[in-house]
């Protein structure tokens, strides 16, 4: 999106569009634009002048995160590379689940204890990994930001 692209303004209730040259778009673009349907309340929009361009636009969601809307065809192959290891990761789950097993019965708090741990309750709970900036601008967290109140401790057991 570095590259001249369409631009996006508010007019009246709508929006028009110019394209690089700052001329207004044909029908046959502004039909294009309007099925990648691009959210209203995005700002700084940019559109792909190409229809083949894998990325047809981008723009700043309410919050000024930048969110991407990518052609179909670049999505069908980014989701077939995606999930094309999802087999090869499921035929491995039952060696890594015996592994997980395996580290929760060693004594004391080694490693391969603490991060079975972990990796066991990713699998069992599905909780999310989570990260600091979620857990700061969205107050969602995961299984690496939880805090004290998050959890309610009796005995052996936990509840989240």
């Amino acid at each position: 999106d570095a590259d001249p692209g369409i631009r996006r303004l508010r007019k009246g209730t709508g929006f028009a569009y110019l394209g690089p040259g700052g001329r207004a778009v044909d029908e046959a673009t502004l039909v294009r634009i309007k099925a990648i349907v691009i959210p209203p309340a995005w700002t700084d929009v940019w559109i792909s002048p190409d229809p083949d361009g894998h990325i047809q636009a981008t723009g700043r969601d309410q919050r000024g995160r930048k969110q991407y809307r990518y052609h179909s065809q670049w999505t069908e192959e980014r989701d077939g590379v995606k999930y094309s290891s999802l087999v090869a990761f499921a035929e491995s789950l039952p060696a890594l689940r015996r592994q997980i097993d395996a580290d929760l019965r060693r004594r004391g708090l080694p490693l391969e204890r603490v991060v079975a741990s972990v990796v066991w309750l990713l699998d069992n709970t599905m909780i999310r990994i989570g990260n600091a900036a979620y857990a700061r601008d969205n107050k969602s967290f995961g299984l690496t930001t939880l805090r004290d109140r998050h959890v309610e401790i009796n005995g052996s057991s936990l509840r989240f």
